[in-house]
């Protein structure tokens, strides 16, 4: 596992949560819950294009031939975790970039390696093999952006 702690700077991370914020609709297509969060898919959208180039730097720095498949700003309010499991074998590697760390709880565990959210840090690893897990969010709500990246194909 690779931890980046200030991958991105406080203004991102504070710009990405009030997108949240004021732009999820669950009548919206990029917006639905998943479980008891609030999920936006957001790779496509061109004002995340320099997030989406520093996740593909992060990847390629681990395995040239990698890039984001998907990401997505996620809300977890209090109450909710993810128990252990991997993730589809067609995406080798996943990142979770914490958004804050003003909640109790939440912290992830990969592996055997329970990590603690921290404002702007990343985590990247090898979410199709290695379990991981969300532990619950005690008090307050966690805001990551997970990523999902997959093998360049050529054609």
């Amino acid at each position: 596992m690779k931890e980046i702690k200030n991958f991105i700077s406080s203004e991102e991370s504070n710009y990405l949560m009030q997108y949240h914020k004021e732009n999820f609709d669950i009548n919206k297509k990029d917006s639905y819950m998943w479980r008891g969060t609030e999920v936006m898919d957001i790779e496509f959208l061109p004002e995340f294009q320099e997030l989406k180039n520093k996740l593909n730097n992060l990847v390629k720095s681990e395995d040239k031939h990698f890039n984001t498949a998907y990401f997505q700003i996620v809300r977890w309010p209090t109450g909710e975790k993810q128990g252990p499991h991997l993730d589809f074998n067609n995406f080798k590697y996943s990142s979770i970039l914490y958004l804050n760390d003003d909640f109790e709880g939440g912290e992830t565990v990969v592996g055997n390696e329970t990590v603690v959210p921290e404002k702007n840090k990343i985590i990247l690893f090898e979410g199709a093999k290695v379990p991981h897990k969300v532990n619950e969010v005690i008090k307050g709500a966690r805001y990551t952006v997970p990523c999902w990246y997959i093998h360049e194909s050529k054609s």
